[in-house]
């Protein structure tokens, strides 16, 4: 069965893939706009059960005011404050992701158009959710080769560092898009290669408006000149790509920026998604067959954590000097340890 455009539109699959390029593309469509994203369902729907009852209104009321709370200390903050009472009272169902809906439907009415949607990839995970409650979804599976995603990873702030980590995350939510695309259908699920994005910009924002069903608009490629990309460019390091024209030559990288040491620990734990999205592997797939039957030794294992952990403080202690976000995202980070903590008492 067809369904009929209009609902939101999900980002999906792994972080340092594009997402906020394709987020600020569609974002210049007369029709959609999607919001810097808080990333609730990442870090509220692991701790949703421990509200309780949400039938009881002191619970959801709860669950309302603590995804409000995550909205306002956004690193890269809304430009409305949550109505608390107006989600209590329009979310479709008592669970997270009604609420978290609810809240971007009051984004989309504050923008004045059709539909809202999330550039959180997490959102691969509760694909279901948003199926249920918000007819019409659609979802955006963005792929980028992991190798180029171990090389954008290494020097940001959201993301694991040691390309071994890098591989394994980037592996599974590789997977769980395919299996996503293998239960719907192409009128619910596209999957964009991010190479196909930046080689042909034009074609490839036709083929997404072709799938929401919405007419393309010229301006989707002239997002760089509005006032939110050089925000979020002058914001973190991480963005400093947003206020810039889609940059042709950005793939590849991989071969000049990782070691071969470290393109063949990726690829011996991603070389079936690798190959799945038609990326060339530079090892031999026997090779790779053999070693991947072979996990780390303990102690190259050891030696893995320990240069992910030295990589994570090296690079969150240059933040505080080079993010301007650095204390907002430290402050959220303090609500979300005492929110665990009140809902571990």
């Amino acid at each position: 069965m067809t369904i009929p455009p209009g609902g939101p539109v999900f980002i999906i699959g792994t972080e340092r893939s594009g997402s906020n390029l394709l987020r600020l593309i569609l974002n210049g469509h007369p029709a959609i706009y999607i919001p810097h994203p808080p990333h609730i369902m990442k870090d509220l729907g692991p701790v949703e059960k421990l509200y309780g009852d949400l039938e009881d209104d002191r619970n959801f009321r709860r669950l309302v005011d603590d995804t409000a709370g995550l909205i306002e200390l956004h690193f890269f903050p809304w430009e409305i404050k949550p109505d608390r009472g107006l989600a209590f009272e329009r979310a479709a169902a008592r669970n997270l992701y009604c609420v978290k809906a609810a809240f971007y439907e009051q984004y989309r009415a504050f923008r004045g158009v059709k539909r809202w949607g999330c550039k959180s990839t997490f959102m691969v995970h509760y694909a279901g959710l948003a199926r249920k409650y918000s007819p019409g979804a659609r979802f955006i599976h963005l792929v980028r080769d992991g190798r180029d995603v171990a090389v954008s990873a290494r020097d940001s702030v959201f993301n694991h560092f040691h390309p071994y980590y890098v591989a394994g995350l980037w592996s599974a939510q590789q997977k769980l898009a395919a299996e996503l695309a293998a239960s719907l259908g192409e009128d619910e699920f596209m999957t964009l290669r991010y190479e196909d994005l930046t080689a042909d910009p034009e074609r490839a924002a036709r083929g997404v408006c072709r799938f929401l069903g919405e007419d393309y608009s010229p301006a989707m490629l002239r997002y760089f000149e509005g006032a939110e990309p050089r925000k979020l460019a002058g914001a973190s390091s991480s963005w400093e790509n947003c206020a810039r024209p889609v940059l042709g030559a950005n793939s590849g990288k991989y071969r000049t920026k990782l070691s071969p040491r470290e393109i063949k620990i990726f690829e011996t734990v991603s070389y079936p998604e690798l190959e799945r999205f038609g990326y060339a592997l530079e090892n031999p797939r026997a090779e790779l067959v053999e070693a991947s039957g072979k996990p780390p030794a303990a102690a190259r294992r050891a030696l893995y954590f320990t240069l992910e952990k030295c990589k994570m403080a090296y690079v969150q202690a240059r933040s505080m000097f080079t993010d301007k976000n650095a204390l907002k995202m430290f402050r959220k980070k303090l609500f979300l340890a005492a929110v665990k903590a009140r809902l571990h008492i």
